[in-house]
């Protein structure tokens, strides 16, 4: 095929694409990375919305029940208010009642007494800030008032229909909420029956109007409301709403259901909030919705309302929902980074997972080294003391030797001159002496074995007694003094006998080497044992220990004997007994000082005692 300048050879293998390939990384890396992908765009769609919304659900409950205490908490002092307010002047009707001048004018109205009476009612309103106090014959008519001198006065109005009069009258006292028919200001009336010579003679009525009390709600954030068993407004900080009745067909909870009607009264602007206790009010700037808290005032004839916004109830839930969306979407963004990360991470992660069991075996297998070479340490210092006490116990095997061989030759002896009761003596101090030999051998055989590894209840004072058992031919050829101050109660503690003997063994043959050559060898042993744990001392009197050498002296081959005389094994052994017996053990000279002796102490665990020992 001929090609001309300029032109090129064109086929199909030159015009398609080539495949693009991955290599198997890449696509394990894509596998890996296409489940956090959908996992992240899952959150950002469905998450976030669910979560913002369970968020602005349970904060708006608990902002609601919240809202809902503080508005029965507020009611409740704006309750107390109001009956403080109404309590505070009731005694005064009730006094005038009883009051002589009251008594004589409703007897005897002379002119000169009702104005001295008028006066005196006057002061009395005028220092109570009553709107007025005056004072009815049996009739109904008013015969002296506060406002005696004002155009709208009581004094000759007869108010006998009102139901306070007729109240006070058959009951004794008589209370009721009203507009004035002469005064035409709204007031609360407190009546009181006036009785003089065992009878009724009239009344006396005070007059309280709540402006002060209004004046005083209005700075709330409440807006309130009192209404009467009618269901009509009659006092409340929102001026608008005085004399209005409350909506009949809301379903609104109530503790008291108004008797009366709403037909001719203008009803209260109120429209159904979407629950029994939510109001919605026409606003300036739109509708809101308000918590509704109603209680009824003592008597049954009033209820005190609030209403309490809910604008902190919708700014909670808005803020719950979206600090929960911004959450979850940080967290989805923080997952799908430690996804990419992760992906990096394995191989390294399973390479030092595998590192970490190799460690694991190697420190294992240290460790059991470790404790075998300190059992065979331990086993070897328990070894070590028993060849130190060899030369006195040998003296206490070799006397019984003697005298058994001593009784046997003088038994052959008694034998053949027929003494036969002489011989059955003989025989029975033979058998004494191999008991006190096998008793011997056997307190060694037992502090030679190995110990078993288990801790559990051992008695203090019968490792105290072998210990001294095994020690005795050295203290009485050290001629040193044992004193043995131990509890007649047995004593348990957590530990291992044959170990705690070997700790023993240990601090009362130091402390007899101690005392070596001091004038006064005298060797303490104590037991105390209170509140879970007991206290074991072993004390001497010898020239006690250096201040330098007390810090060091539980280090591992540190000694204050003379070379060839140990190794300084024996101490720093006994602290890690007593250590694996979680217990301590200390060392401190007995006066503060070198010089008086030294004190080592062990702390060791008690066991609770058996009823057996409890019994004893």
């Amino acid at each position: 095929m001929l090609i001309h300048p300029g032109e090129q050879a064109t086929d199909s293998t030159t015009l398609s694409s080539p495949a693009v390939t991955l290599s198997p990384a890449a696509q394990l890396v894509a596998r890996a990375l296409e489940r956090p992908r959908r996992l992240l765009l899952a959150a950002l769609l469905l998450g976030v919305p669910v979560a913002a919304g369970l968020a602005a659900g349970w904060a708006s409950s608990l902002a609601q029940q919240d809202l809902r205490e503080s508005a029965r908490a507020q009611l409740a002092l704006y309750n107390a208010n109001l009956r403080a307010e109404l309590e505070r002047h009731a005694a005064v009707p009730l006094a005038l009642a009883q009051d002589a001048e009251v008594r004589a004018l409703l007897a005897n109205p002379t002119p000169g007494a009702v104005d001295r009476l008028n006066r005196k009612l006057q002061d009395i309103a005028r220092a109570l800030d009553a709107l007025a106090l005056y004072v009815m014959d049996a009739k109904g008519t008013t015969v002296a008032a506060s406002n005696w001198n004002s155009p709208a006065s009581f004094v000759g109005e007869n108010f006998s229909y009102r139901p306070y009069f007729r109240m006070a009258m058959d009951q004794g006292e008589g209370h009721h909420f009203a507009l004035g028919t002469t005064s035409l200001v709204p007031g609360f009336y407190t009546a009181n029956r006036v009785v003089a010579e065992n009878r009724t003679v009239g009344a006396v009525v005070l007059k309280l109007g709540f402006d002060r009390l209004e004046a005083a709600w209005t700075p709330g954030q409440e807006r309130l409301l009192v209404t009467d068993r009618d269901g009509v407004v009659f006092i409340t900080n929102v001026p608008s709403w005085r004399y209005h009745a409350l909506p009949r067909r809301l379903p609104i909870s109530l503790p008291i259901i108004p008797e009366g009607t709403s037909e001719g009264l203008d009803v209260l602007p109120w429209a159904f909030g979407g629950a029994s206790d939510r109001i919605a009010l026409e606003e300036k700037d739109g509708q809101k919705r308000y918590l509704l808290t109603s209680v009824a005032m003592p008597g049954g004839d009033w209820t005190l309302h609030s209403l309490t916004s809910l604008d902190p109830v919708t700014a909670h839930a808005w803020v719950a929902g979206l600090l929960a969306a911004a959450v979850v979407a940080m967290a989805a963004l923080a997952a799908y980074a430690v996804a990419l990360r992760r992906v990096a991470l394995v191989e390294r992660i399973a390479l030092q997972e595998e590192s970490r069991a190799e460690l694991e075996c190697r420190v294992a297998a240290a460790t059991a080294d470790l404790r075998a070479a300190e059992n065979e340490l331990t086993q070897a210092a328990k070894l070590a003391a028993l060849g130190q006490m060899s030369a006195g116990i040998a003296h206490e095997i070799n006397q019984p030797l003697a005298a058994m061989r001593s009784f046997a030759d003088n038994a052959v002896v008694l034998l053949e001159r027929g003494r036969l009761d002489s011989v059955r003596d003989n025989l029975a101090e033979i058998a004494e002496l191999t008991d006190r030999m096998a008793a011997i051998t056997r307190q060694l055989k037992g502090f030679a074995r190995r110990a078993s590894g288990t801790l559990g209840p051992v008695s203090v004072q019968g490792a105290v007694t072998q210990a001294l058992a095994l020690l005795e031919a050295k203290l009485r050829r050290e001629d040193i003094v044992v004193e043995a101050d131990l509890p007649d109660q047995p004593v348990r503690v957590v530990a291992e006998d044959v170990r705690l003997q070997q700790v023993l063994v240990n601090l009362i043959g130091n402390a007899a080497d101690a005392m070596r050559g001091c004038p006064v060898r005298r060797l303490r042993i104590g037991l105390v044992a209170a509140e879970g744990e007991a206290l074991l001392s072993v004390a001497d009197t010898g020239s006690g220990i250096a201040e330098a050498d007390l810090p060091r002296l539980f280090v591992p081959f540190f000694t204050t004997k003379e070379a060839g005389e140990g190794l300084g094994l024996g101490l720093s052994i006994s602290h890690g007994i007593v250590e694996d017996f979680g217990g301590s053990l200390t060392a401190a000279n007995r006066t503060g000082k070198p010089g008086h002796g030294a004190v080592f102490t062990m702390r060791l665990t008690t066991t609770e005692p058996s009823a057996k020992e409890q019994n004893q």
